[in-house]
């Protein structure tokens, strides 16, 4: 059943490869067949459950990896966005683009008014013409960016919906396998499931996992699973900064229109009842990694642009870039 089990999911997004855990059986009391010397063969195994074929190395591996490209996914996106409305780079030498040429035509007029025609109205007119073309693009180049910059502001917003709905399910599925845990059953499926949702957060933060056992009661031991931000300094945040603490998870808000702080908000069970000691906590602009930290940073980062102040908190201000 196991295998066929396997071989009927080889194409499920998701599953893991289970196995079947056997232990050698060995019968107590007399045994007509027993050989001499005390020695006892040929009992066999006792099944005593099935388990998943899972590598914690490759998981860490694979979401680590899955950080880095959801954050170079939403830069690439980001700059490409800008660079359909501002493109100058041209494809040759004397290709360049569309604001260079212009204001090439502009100094061109300049030059030909003061060596040819000062005074003249013509040449006067074709200057303010160069001028207003110039302006004309400035001011076209200004909206775009700006449409392009609302955009990207619902795209942090929904990026932060998706991460509270994945926090949102990843406690449902806890307290479902806990539920399991004390029945005895492995729940393997629904720890699947979960496996997805770690590895779609992944893709919007960086994380650690950790999963360790507690007392359910009656001696009943189950599963815990814990969510900390990754790579938080051990001495400002000695227990890491928790989404999720078992049956207890947070949910993210967004500050719009400001410095687009992102905040943690306090834990919180299924029923909404507050976990003792976890307040709500702004995430500093150098906690967050990923795809959400990407979206937050092309709204803010100003590159050469920065101020001493934002160069101080963090020190590749300069070489961040965005809207």
């Amino acid at each position: 059943e196991v295998t066929g089990n396997n071989i009927t999911n080889i194409n499920t997004t998701g599953y893991t490869r289970q196995r079947l855990d056997q232990i050698s059986f060995v019968g107590g009391g007399a045994d007509y067949y027993a050989a001499p010397f005390g020695i006892k063969v040929g009992n066999g195994v006792l099944t005593t459950g099935v388990s998943q074929l899972r590598d914690p190395f490759l998981d860490i591996a694979y979401r680590n990896a899955e950080t880095n490209v959801g954050e170079a996914d939403s830069k690439l996106a980001g700059l490409e966005d800008i660079a359909q409305v501002l493109d100058e780079v041209g494809s040759g030498e004397d290709e360049n683009g569309v604001i260079y040429q212009q204001f090439q035509i502009l100094a061109d007029r300049i030059s030909q008014m003061i060596t040819e025609g000062t005074g003249h109205d013509e040449y006067e007119s074709l200057v303010r013409s160069a001028a207003s073309t110039l302006t004309d693009l400035f001011r076209t180049y200004a909206n775009e960016l700006q449409e392009k910059f609302e955009n990207q502001e619902v795209s942090l917003q929904q990026d932060v919906d998706a991460v509270n709905g994945i926090l949102k399910n990843i406690q449902e599925l806890n307290e479902n396998i806990r539920k399991a845990d004390i029945r005895g059953d492995s729940a393997l499926e629904l720890r699947d499931q979960r496996n997805l949702e770690l590895d779609k957060l992944s893709q919007y933060m960086k994380i650690d996992v950790k999963y360790e056992m507690e007392d359910a009661g009656a001696g009943t031991m189950v599963e815990k699973l814990t969510i900390t931000i990754a790579d938080t300094d051990p001495l400002v945040y000695p227990e890491g900064i928790k989404l999720v603490d078992g049956l207890y998870t947070s949910q993210l808000s967004v500050e719009m229109g400001n410095n687009y702080d992102i905040t943690r908000g306090q834990l919180t069970d299924k029923n909404g009842a507050p976990q003792k000691g976890s307040d709500p906590l702004k995430l500093d602009d150098n906690l967050l990694q990923g795809s959400l930290q990407a979206s937050r940073e092309l709204l803010t980062e100003k590159g050469e642009f920065s101020t001493a102040e934002e160069a101080a908190a963090d020190p590749e201000a300069t070489t961040k870039r965005g809207y």
